[in-house]
């Protein structure tokens, strides 16, 4: 945090004076191993920010995702949920355990695993932390929501790439606190404008980052599968067009289930023809590199960025070497919305929105 204060005063110029809760929410993936421990950034008794950091080495950089402003929900309500429904669902069922999960990422619920006595078979009961839907234990499809697990996506090669970027990133870590010693800052304490300033001209800290952001503005989706119409709802608007989400949900089929979300390379339907925003070169893409993200935001570009089954808009960047992430502005909680950075590496799919 205190590197990110240090170079980064656009994003992070408000956690000035923030300390961080030393105890975190352990959030798990679906397959049962420990995914994030997600810490808190307070200000006054107030959340402003969440740090998740991985639990394990082969999800690469540590800091995962970066927080800003979160949209609070009920654990225990969330929960008890879960357990109710298993509850009712299999009635001479066990319940063997109940943990909050990214059930697909970025999404997060509870996840309450039973077993049936009987038979000996075990069932897995996800509910949506922010809208306590029950989400269907099966693989999430382009225009229905499911579950994915993070783990169990990940190749071998990536596995042997991530451990290096681990390896990396901790290095760098500790040079970090090396240098706030050296500068007598003590990392245990909120970071202070003092603090900064000893550290501001320290080349440890400030030496290997670069960072753009575009002035977008964040809109939350107006139900559960319009998260690709609010991001285009989101992208009009940086382009001084306003559209609704309705109408851009119709432009973007057809394709689409009624009822569920839009297919991700029907996307461009809606910015591509002059009816639509009329961005004609606008694309569709399954590979792409930090690079590519870094080129479409220098050149004043946001586009559209998708993790599992749903799209979200990025509007900038920070490579604070060796890590890499994206700013990202997501449309859920529905209603609401909210902005991250992210590590590089989460997007499955982009939609490059060019003239």
């Amino acid at each position: 945090m205190i590197r990110f204060i240090a170079t980064d005063t656009q994003k992070f110029g408000s956690w000035e004076g923030a300390s961080i809760d030393p105890k975190p929410l352990e959030l798990y993936d679906p397959s049962g191993k420990k995914l994030y421990y997600q810490f808190s950034v307070y200000e006054n008794n107030k959340t402003i920010g969440k740090i998740d950091v991985g639990a394990n080495k082969t999800l690469g950089q540590p800091i995962q995702v970066i927080e800003f402003n979160p949209i609070p929900f009920n654990m225990i309500e969330v929960m008890e949920k879960s357990i109710e429904t298993a509850k009712n669902n299999y009635p001479t069922g066990e319940i063997k355990s109940t943990k909050m999960v990214v059930y697909s990422y970025p999404k997060i619920g509870a996840m309450t695993v039973v077993k049936d006595k009987i038979t000996g078979d075990e069932y897995r009961i996800f509910i949506d932390a922010y809208t306590l839907d029950v989400i269907p234990d099966k693989p999430i499809a382009e225009t229905k929501p499911g579950v994915c697990s993070i783990y169990e996506q990940m190749s071998k090669s990536e596995i042997d790439e991530n451990l290096i970027k681990w390896q990396k990133s901790n290095e760098l870590t500790k040079s970090i606190e090396q240098a706030a010693t050296n500068k007598g800052v003590n990392i245990n304490l909120p970071v202070t404008e003092e603090d900064i300033k000893k550290l501001s001209d320290d080349t440890t800290i400030v030496g290997r980052s670069t960072s753009y952001y575009l002035d977008t503005t964040l809109y939350g989706q107006e139900n559960d599968h319009y998260c690709a119409p609010a991001c285009g709802q989101m992208i009009a608007e940086y382009y001084n067009v306003s559209h609704t989400q309705d109408f851009i949900y119709q432009k973007m089929g057809p394709g689409y289930e009624i009822g569920g979300g839009v297919y991700n390379n029907n996307q461009v339907n809606y910015y591509q023809p002059s009816t639509g925003l009329n961005k004609p070169h606008s694309t569709y893409v399954t590979v792409f590199t930090f690079d590519q993200a870094i080129s479409e935001i220098n050149n004043n570009r946001p586009y559209v960025s998708i993790a599992s089954d749903h799209s979200r808009v990025c509007s900038g960047y920070l490579y604070d070497y060796p890590d890499r992430y994206l700013a990202i502005d997501d449309p859920l909680p529905e209603d609401y919305g909210h902005s991250y950075m992210e590590a590089f590496g989460s997007e499955d799919y982009r939609v490059y929105v060019r003239s």
